[in-house]
């Protein structure tokens, strides 16, 4: 006999956070059955909306936090509730190395006979501007202006960039000298909406 899903879609629940999963997601479970939580921290009860059931799994929005972790920080980032270009700025950093280390912890018991146990995640003396490698989507916005940034989560909309924290300062002045030449020139930019390019005379 095929177990009944406890939840309901577009439905609200209260649940406890037991644990972060591979991208920084809250873990909770109802009945056993497991739901994901974007931007829900261990140890946190929240009460959250029902976006997706399936059969094996949920995923959830949190409506209000009602016990807060004190490892939950106030985010740095302008955009980072729409950009998907991190998942862990709502997380004091020296948690976010604990989370990184169970995660490789849990890859390691999963798929080893021989348990070894994972040394301590070395942090940066400063968690800022480290990423060395860039890639910017190149597109127009609503207003068919050409625009160059980063991906909304789960989308391909692109939020202009504003001062990113992780990517190195280098490459943000780099695609907004680019995007600078693309306006002065009049370059056409492609459509990912209609596929075509772009060669009207743009709204700047």
């Amino acid at each position: 006999m095929e177990k009944q899903i406890p939840i309901e879609k577009n439905k609200e629940y209260i649940v406890d956070i037991i644990d972060n999963g591979f991208e920084g997601e809250g873990i909770a479970k109802v009945d056993g059955y497991t739901i994901f939580i974007s931007g829900a921290i261990k140890g946190e009860k929240c009460k959250v909306h029902i976006l997706k059931v399936t059969t094996s799994h949920a995923f959830g929005k949190i409506i209000e936090i009602l016990e807060e972790a004190d490892t939950r920080k106030t985010s740095d980032c302008t955009t980072y509730q729409r950009c998907g270009g991190c998942s862990l700025r709502h997380i004091k950093y020296e948690q976010t190395l604990v989370m990184k280390k169970n995660i490789v912890q849990s890859l390691v018991d999963k798929t080893l006979e021989n348990k070894l146990q994972v040394k301590d995640t070395i942090g940066m003396e400063n968690p800022l501007y480290y990423r060395n490698k860039a890639q910017y989507p190149l597109g127009i916005d609503k207003q068919n202006n050409p625009v160059v940034g980063i991906f909304a989560q789960r989308t391909h909309d692109i939020i202009p960039m504003n001062n990113c924290l992780i990517q190195n300062p280098i490459s943000e002045i780099i695609a907004k000298s680019i995007l600078k030449i693309i306006k002065e020139n009049k370059i056409t930019i492609y459509n990912e909406q209609n596929q075509k390019r772009i060669n009207e005379t743009y709204c700047y």
